[in-house]
Formats: C-alpha cells, sequence, structure tokens
C-alpha cells in the first residue's frame, strides 16, 4: 500500500484525523505501519497468555487471525479516509459547478462519511449486536484470563468491523450521488470518470478480503458452520459484494449515457451539416473536416457508459468466486466420501 503521507494534503480545514488514526499516532509510523505492529504486538501477547495459562497453543491462529483483522480493517477505514480526501481535487473535473461550490459539497460528503461520532457508535452498536444474538460463542473453554484476553481481541475486531461498514454504506451513498450532479459535457473522455470506479472497486476489494478472513476465523472455531453453512454464506456475501459495486454507481452510469446521447445528439448536427457540405463542395479540406468527424463519431459510440472498466470486474468477481469454488469443492467432497 502506498506511503500516502507523501501527498501534500488536499487543502481544507475541515480535514481531520479518525478516532482511528489518532489512536496509535504515538507511533512514529505511517498508519498502516503502526497498526500493524499493534496486530503484531496484540498476537504476541497473546500467544504468550495462552503459553502460560493454557499450556497450549492449538488456538493460537484464532488470536493472530483476530489481531489482523482488527488491523487490517482499521488499516481499511484509514487508507479510504485519506484516499478520498486527496480525490477532491480529482472531482473537480467532474462537476460543471463553480470550484469552491463543488470543494464545499465534497468536504460536507467526507464529513458524513468519516463522521467520528456515529463511526464509534457504529462499532459500539456491532459489539452490542454480536453479544444480544450469541455470535461471540465459539465453544472455547478457556482459562479466566485468557478468555477475558479472548473477549478483547474479538471485540476490538467487531468493533472495527462496525466502523468499517458504517464508512462502507456512506462510501455507497455519496457514489449514488455523484449520478445526480450536472457532469461535465467532456465527463465520457476523462480519466477522472473511470478513477471513480477503479477507486471504489478497491474499496469493494478490501470489503472482500476482510469477508474472507473473518470465514477464516470462523473455520478455526470449534463450532465451526458445516461446509454447506460456509458455502451458502460466502454466496450471500458475494451477491451482496457484487450488488455493493454496481448498484451505487447505476446512477452515475444512468447520467453518463444521458451525457453520450446528449453529445452524439449535438455532434450529430455538425456532422450531418458538415456532410451536405461536402457533397455540395468536395474540397480536400471538406474531406478531410469530414473524415476527422467520422473519427470522432467513432471514438464517441466507443465511449464507456460505466465508471469503470473491465479489469475492475475482473478482479471482484476473482475475490469473491475463487473462495466459492474452493468451499464448493469441500461440500463435494464432503458428498461422495459420506454419501450417506
Amino acid at each position: 500500500m502506498e506511503d500516502l503521507h507523501q501527498f501534500p494534503w488536499a487543502g481544507s480545514s475541515k480535514d481531520h484525523n479518525t478516532h482511528l488514526e489518532r489512536a496509535l499516532s504515538i507511533i512514529p509510523f505511517p498508519y498502516y505501519w503502526a497498526w500493524a505492529i499493534f496486530g503484531g504486538v496484540s498476537s504476541l501477547i497473546s500467544f504468550t497468555i495462552m503459553l502460560f495459562f493454557e499450556r497450549s497453543y492449538t488456538f493460537i491462529w484464532v488470536f493472530l487471525v483476530l489481531s489482523a483483522l482488527t488491523a487490517w480493517q482499521s488499516i481499511g477505514v484509514v487508507w479510504a479516509h485519506k484516499r478520498m480526501s486527496l480525490f477532491r481535487n480529482t472531482f473537480i473535473h467532474l462537476v460543471e459547478w463553480p470550484e469552491g461550490k463543488i470543494r464545499t459539497r465534497y468536504e460536507e460528503q467526507i464529513a458524513i462519511i468519516f463522521d467520528d461520532k456515529k463511526m464509534i457508535a457504529s462499532g459500539i452498536f456491532a459489539v452490542i449486536l454480536a453479544h444480544l444474538l450469541g455470535v461471540d460463542y465459539f465453544g472455547f473453554h478457556f482459562q479466566a484470563f485468557p478468555n477475558i484476553i479472548f473477549k478483547i481481541i474479538y471485540y476490538s475486531a467487531v468493533y472495527t468491523l462496525g466502523v468499517g461498514l458504517y464508512v462502507m454504506i456512506m462510501t455507497a451513498s455519496a457514489v449514488r450521488k455523484i449520478g445526480d450532479l450536472p457532469l461535465t459535457a467532456n465527463v465520457l473522455f476523462s480519466k477522472e470518470m473511470q478513477a471513480i470506479g477503479i477507486l471504489y472497486s478497491k474499496f469493494t476489494i478490501y470489503s472482500a478480503s476482510i469477508y474472507i478472513i473473518w470465514v477464516l476465523f470462523q473455520m478455526l472455531t470449534p463450532l465451526q458452520l458445516s461446509p454447506l453453512g460456509r458455502t451458502l454464506l460466502s454466496v450471500f456475501f458475494a451477491v451482496l459484494l457484487c450488488a455493493y459495486f454496481i448498484l451505487p454507481q447505476y446512477s452515475i452510469h444512468q447520467m453518463m449515457v444521458k451525457t453520450k446521447q446528449k453529445k452524439i445528439k449535438k455532434f450529430s448536427s455538425h456532422l450531418s451539416a458538415l456532410a451536405n457540405e461536402t457533397l455540395k463542395d468536395p474540397t480536400d479540406e471538406n474531406l478531410s473536416s469530414l473524415s476527422d468527424f467520422l473519427d470522432v463519431e467513432r471514438q464517441l459510440d466507443k465511449m464507456n457508459e460505466w465508471p469503470f472498466s473491465f479489469y475492475e470486474i475482473l478482479h471482484i468477481v476473482l475475490i469473491t468466486v475463487i473462495p466459492l469454488i474452493v468451499l464448493t469443492l469441500e461440500v463435494v467432497h464432503g458428498v461422495i466420501n459420506d454419501p450417506a
């Protein structure tokens, strides 16, 4: 992951660090290294406690995965905050508004997505919900102190998951609203529009990676789901992730189609006039101009109507389908070996 500290901050006094950034600000490293160090130290402490109290490290991988989840989910939220703050200057070129108005609207959206109070409330709500639904029991029989440590690490992972889910939902809402804005006429030729899809696809892939790690954690617990249960759950989340990627961007797709049609209609009238003029006066200059116009028309027809390319779709399909294939093969293998 690139070091975002090397970029100049995208220019707003309203930018502020989230509580996940402030939490480890005392560590003099980039945020991803700080959280990686936190995860490593957490795993080391867990390993020591398990070895001392339980005289075993059978479930040490459970502690390692939970520590990794807390670190990885926190890194994702901070990374999203920094990337979206830097994206502000790119977004300016997409909307037909005065620059000041665009900056204000963008900063308002950033403030909503990374509202610290709501992020904290979402994390706490996730912890409470996990306890009320009983999904915090996995069949472990640790001694008192190791069990306390397990609960702390588990609820830390659930808390950061809740924070991340809030950011995901608010990001999807913000992306959907882009299609309601008056986009510039040159948006079809703009690399900035594709940059939205690329950035959003990275958010989706990050979310998929977190889901896969949670499935791995569940597989390491005594009360793990059956292969069929894991497969059905994976199918559900694969569909959910694909919907998360495509549906919010559908409004942008509609706006791009509308903009493309408007541009083609306007261009066709000029092309028709030039064609008539060339028929009446077929000079080299008119023929050359007509040829250039036809080339532009072909380019317009080929313009992408979605703010992402085939490669973004391919990445998301691979990261969701490959685990499904593995789990499906596990189910098939179980059926073959135990036909009863």
